[in-house]
């Protein structure tokens, strides 16, 4: 399989799915992470810290979605069991309208790769995630998440596609099914210890009746991977909405520590 016509593939396939014409649930703003098909070394520990908010939300339908001006903080640890297998857990807390940080509920993680061979010069894996969250936080305190990773290399560049796939088991959202939120990114290796990366990140809600793509969210982020040390990593991005419901700017960070 050729590595450029992979990447032109899974560009079409984020392209095709975010135009199918309820409105869409916001994106998750405890995680905003592009996984890939890297898990944490066997015996290693893996320590992050996710830091998100809504600087600015324009329209009636974009302050519903949004949220603005509350702060997201998510302690996640992540363990190395087998050489493909991680397993991890979310603390979750958040600053809410309120102005007080509140803890918003915890998520258990487990997580896998596929290693690349010649033959398939495209990697899989996958990302299991259980969200039980408190009803302050979350709407759909309860969720099970299934998010398939695709990953390819071409030269500098590298391309991982997410396809999150949720079914919340209570809140509002319990009756309206599976609903997809498909995620990726392009990274380009400028050095050792910078690449600049496009993120995407979207929200079509419930694949039953997919809504319309202005109430659906998609966003675009310019963002930047610091790896200054072996141990330490570092993600800043700027979230910028691309329709009438995403109509905003949010602003990420990771910092994470290997041990």
């Amino acid at each position: 399989m050729n590595p450029g016509r992979s990447i032109c593939a899974l560009l079409f396939l984020i392209a095709a799915v975010a135009v199918a014409a309820r409105p869409a649930l916001a994106i998750d703003f405890y995680e905003i992470q592009i996984y890939s098909a890297e898990t944490v070394p066997k015996g290693h520990l893996e320590v992050e810290l996710h830091s998100n908010t809504v600087s600015t939300a324009t329209g009636h339908e974009a302050k519903d979605a949004l949220n603005p001006y509350q702060i997201h903080e998510t302690l996640e640890a992540s363990y190395g069991v087998l050489r493909y297998l991680e397993v991890g857990q979310y603390l979750c807390t958040a600053r809410l309208n309120n102005g007080e940080y509140e803890y918003a509920g915890a998520r258990t993680k487990v997580h896998f790769g596929v290693p690349m061979t010649e033959r398939w010069p495209v990697r899989f894996g996958a990302n299991i995630e259980l969200d039980y969250m408190r009803r302050q936080a979350d709407e759909n305190p309860l969720t099970l998440e299934l998010r398939p990773i695709v990953e390819t290399h071409l030269g500098r560049f590298t391309a991982i596609g997410n396809f999150a796939f949720e079914k919340p088991f209570s809140g509002p959202g319990t009756h309206r099914g599976v609903e997809l939120s498909p995620s990726g990114e392009i990274v380009y290796d400028l050095s050792r210890w910078i690449q600049p990366a496009v993120e995407y990140y979207g929200d079509l809600g419930p694949l039953q009746v997919i809504p319309g793509v202005q109430r659906q969210e998609h966003f675009i982020v310019p963002a930047l991977n610091l790896d200054l040390i072996p141990q330490l990593e570092l993600n800043l991005g700027v979230g910028i909405g691309l329709t009438r419901t995403s109509n905003g700017l949010f602003l990420k960070s990771i910092v994470g520590w290997a041990f």
